[in-house]
């Protein structure tokens, strides 16, 4: 039976800079197939998350964004703003990871309880932590899909 985060975390973490642009970001979650990552600064310390729902977060201040529709869909609604459009996605490719992460996220040690990780997960709202050791730098990311893993496991 595993009992700690360590035992069920994933040790090779991709990551994000916070100078890093949100496009790159967008580009590292689709091909890895993963939602979020931590991201960290120049000194390799971890100043936040950003998943994509940071990412959604930001659509939702266009005027135009809406998730029910395609881009062929906006294309026919919005046809004279096409500019607007563009200028929008360019704008939003253009922003820093660190303008939309969660910052200053909660972060496990390797030896936490794997309870106590799920607990933090609950009350925060977060899907993943990332894992730090008593430096600080980050040894693994633990996701929520990692604890129900383990509980499938038990």
């Amino acid at each position: 039976m595993k009992e700690k985060v360590e035992e069920i975390m994933t040790k090779e973490v991709i990551t994000a800079k916070e100078n890093d642009s949100l496009l790159d970001v967008a580009t590292v979650l689709k091909e890895n197939k993963i939602a979020g990552v931590p991201v960290l600064n120049e000194q390799e310390e971890v100043v936040g998350v950003v998943s994509e729902a940071d990412i959604l977060k930001l659509l939702e201040n266009f005027h135009w964004y809406t998730p029910i529709f395609t881009a062929h869909d906006l294309i026919h609604i919005f046809g004279e703003d096409l500019h607007d459009i563009q200028r929008d996605i360019e704008k939003a490719s253009e922003m820093k990871v660190k303008d939309v992460m969660s910052k200053n996220p909660e972060t496990v040690p390797p030896d936490a309880l794997i309870d106590d990780a799920a607990r933090i997960m609950h009350s925060t709202g977060f899907n993943r932590l990332p894992v730090v050791d008593s430096n600080g730098k980050l040894v693994g990311i633990v996701a929520r899909a990692d604890i129900i893993a383990s509980l499938y496991e038990r």
